[in-house]
């Protein structure tokens, strides 16, 4: 009685300890999947700064000026020439 008792005892501690390994080995899954998040974020956020001082060097195209504009609408709506050309 007393050797299954001591199994009994063995088998509660090797279980603890496996329990244990197990929260600690999760504990540093969770950590390096942070750590491996907070590197890829830099990396990104990084690029997100090259790409928006990119587009303020290149502003892309130029707005067309009111003159500009009213001239397309009369020549596409119009069909009127303009004096000015």
């Amino acid at each position: 009685m007393d050797l299954n008792f001591e199994e009994e005892q063995l088998q509660k501690i090797l279980l603890k300890e496996s329990e244990n390994l197990k929260i600690k080995m999760d504990r540093e899954l969770i950590e390096s999947q942070k750590l491996e998040y907070e590197m890829s974020l830099k990396k990104d956020l990084g690029k997100l700064d090259d790409l928006s001082l990119e587009n303020k060097d290149n502003k892309g195209f130029d707005e067309p000026s009111v003159e500009e504009m009213r001239r397309v609408r009369l020549i596409r709506f119009g069909g009127y020439q303009l004096v000015k050309d």
